[in-house]
């Protein structure tokens, strides 16, 4: 293009951005500056996004602090976008100072934060997060059911768990795959098999690899070795095809003796 200007260096920053060419993102971003051209918001998230997705966690903040000179420290789009970058670099003092400052925070800036904190092993931060969120009247979407469902599984949190999944009900996610298999995961790790067994069942259109390997790990974990396998031979039968984690949590039932002969036709697969 002979002329670029604003509208199509913007465009290009997106657009490589959006199609996970983070690189070329960042360098055009680059290029833009150097041009003379004053960055957009929508410049600015994609080029934080494109930070996130490659680990430039320095690069990012100094995107941060030109975001901040050119007056856009208070912008929704910005400010979600370096609160999911902080998180996935695993900076959450940086995620939290950026929440903060924030003054009208939205379901996606509260979820960027709660995932993040999740994400990087502070279970409790994630609880207290939901809870503050849930006390300011913000709307619940399935995203931070998945994240804060995560960390109740983490800290085996059954009653909280509990909780989220009667808010899965009143808002109608119980179909949503994502939702269904934090829910069995939930419910595998603090070793409710039941409820797992059940949330599993509810629609078996949308049972998925993810889901029966949560249940049959939840089973392994319980030692009830005969469960984990009839779990495992329902997948195969409905054309579901294992992971390494499904056999991971198979090889580990199936190490006792009793359950060899299955370990060995499992290794022969």
């Amino acid at each position: 293009m002979s002329q670029r200007n604003l509208v199509s260096w913007t465009a290009m920053v997106t657009g490589f951005s959006q199609n996970l060419h983070y690189f070329e993102a960042i360098s055009t971003f680059c290029e833009m500056r150097i041009a003379g051209e004053n960055p957009t918001q929508f410049a600015f998230s994609s080029v934080i996004k494109a930070c996130a997705s490659v680990g430039l966690v320095e690069f990012g903040e100094q995107i941060h602090c030109l975001a901040l000179k050119f007056g856009f420290g208070s912008d929704i789009f910005v400010v979600s976008n370096l609160v999911d970058m902080y998180s996935k670099c695993g900076v959450m003092v940086n995620a939290y100072n950026v929440f903060q400052e924030m003054e009208c925070k939205d379901e996606v800036l509260w979820t960027a934060l709660i995932d993040g904190y999740a994400k990087n092993g502070s279970f409790e931060d994630a609880l207290s997060a939901y809870k503050n969120m849930v006390k300011e009247g913000i709307g619940i979407d399935k995203f931070v059911l998945c994240s804060t469902l995560g960390a109740c599984a983490a800290l085996k949190a059954l009653n909280f768990g509990k909780c989220l999944h009667s808010v899965m009900l009143k808002k109608g996610f119980e179909l949503e795959i994502s939702v269904g298999n934090a829910l069995t995961d939930m419910y595998s790790k603090v070793g409710d098999m039941e409820s797992a067994s059940n949330v599993f069942g509810i629609d078996s259109d949308c049972r998925n690899i993810v889901a029966c390997s949560s249940l049959i790990d939840g089973y392994v974990e319980m030692d009830r070795i005969e469960d984990a396998l009839s779990v495992y031979v329902r997948l195969r039968r409905q054309g579901i095809e294992p992971n390494e984690f499904t056999f991971s949590s198979l090889i580990k039932a199936c190490s006792s003796q009793a359950a060899l002969e299955q370990g060995t036709q499992l290794h022969a697969e």
